[in-house]
């Protein structure tokens, strides 16, 4: 009953909150980032930022790249 409960009233039935936000990149972008990384070296992660965001129209830090 709890269980159905807490469906109906929040959706999921999931009983702890998330412990970090959602990622912003996709999967598919993680990619992209790699790639770009291991064809040239000399790129820098804003400059790979800056290409995500022409291509996917969403800003990613420079910091995410890092990560990536």
């Amino acid at each position: 009953m709890r269980i159905c409960e807490r469906w109906m009233q929040e959706g999921t039935t999931d009983r702890r909150g998330r412990s970090h936000p959602p990622q912003c990149t996709t999967s598919r972008e993680d990619r992209q980032i790699v790639s770009m990384a291991v064809t040239d070296h000399s790129v820098t992660s804003r400059i790979v930022a800056q290409l995500i965001e022409s291509l996917t129209h969403h800003s990613v830090s420079a910091r995410t790249i890092r990560r990536r």
